[in-house]
């Protein structure tokens, strides 16, 4: 087995990708969906072209992203919600490695930082615009504290707030997305939680804008380039770095348009997202 790390340390060494096997094997991906959208798939995919054989580990909701270049997909089914960027808590990364011989691997745990950023990777357009598509989609964050750390808990928005919004929106057609149990289905909206990833990225595709608190589906959305209206703090904002410089900038390889609302931490008021929605349609 040949890997992209050194034996020694933590820092990864993409230097040593000599391609000496045909087989290339990467994964699994079990960390945090804006990562593997932004920082991961679009690298695996540009590696894949120096193969002739390429394996990706990762969860079945993710299959999506790799089907255009992937030789074989295979599912690892771990609980994965503890998570933070590349890594799933807990999970033995490097005993999961030795499995394998005769590859280049490379695994995916939090030294994948390391990687470079969007100018070495390889990018494709998500969705295909369809005739059922909706004015809005909207994300309504709705992660149990119980389940999952306060950091991603405190990016709900409060389901009040949502329903107050749908509803001043009346002459639009809204669609809600998101998986079930981790996300608000509010008033005056068509309830689409539940869709496979191909579908999703085609509401998306076909939709004005998209409005939610940052999270990787609204990531998702740059991908799918659809405009898009995202909240997060204020302090996230800095230059090659941040959150904010990721929707603008980093991970936006597209320049997909995205208006950002900084001003009210994870609680802007519903009349200044209004606001923006409404800009941003007319727009």
């Amino acid at each position: 087995m040949f890997n992209f790390f050194k034996k020694k340390g933590k820092e990864i060494n993409l230097n040593l990708l000599w391609g000496n096997n045909d087989t290339f094997i990467a994964g699994p991906f079990l960390g945090e969906f804006g990562w593997e959208l932004m920082q991961w798939q679009g690298y695996i995919r540009r590696l894949s072209r120096f193969y002739g054989k390429t394996i990706v580990y990762g969860r079945v909701s993710s299959r999506f992203l790799y089907d255009d270049f992937v030789t074989e997909f295979r599912e690892v089914n771990e609980a994965s919600w503890d998570n933070d960027a590349y890594e799933l808590k807990g999970f033995d990364y490097e005993g999961w490695a030795n499995q394998f011989t005769d590859v280049d691997l490379l695994i995916a745990d939090n030294r994948c930082k390391k990687l470079p950023g969007l100018i070495t990777q390889e990018f494709i357009p998500l969705g295909k615009k369809t005739e059922k598509s909706f004015d809005i989609i909207i994300h309504a964050r709705n992660i149990d504290a119980q389940n999952l750390t306060e950091n991603k808990t405190m990016r709900n928005w409060p389901n009040q707030y949502w329903d107050e919004l749908c509803d001043s929106l009346k002459g639009f057609s809204i669609g809600s997305v998101g998986l079930k149990n981790l996300a608000y289905s509010p008033n005056n909206t068509v309830d689409l939680r539940g869709l496979n990833g191909t579908e999703l990225c085609d509401i998306l595709a076909s939709a004005n804008c998209c409005v939610g608190p940052s999270s990787g589906l609204m990531h998702l959305a740059s991908l799918c380039r659809t405009p898009h209206i995202v909240w997060t703090p204020k302090k996230s904002i800095k230059r090659f770095g941040g959150n904010s410089f990721r929707y603008l900038k980093g991970w936006n390889p597209f320049g997909t348009h995205v208006k950002l609302i900084t001003e009210h931490d994870w609680r802007p008021p519903v009349p200044v997202v209004k606001k923006a929605v409404t800009a941003l349609i007319d727009r």
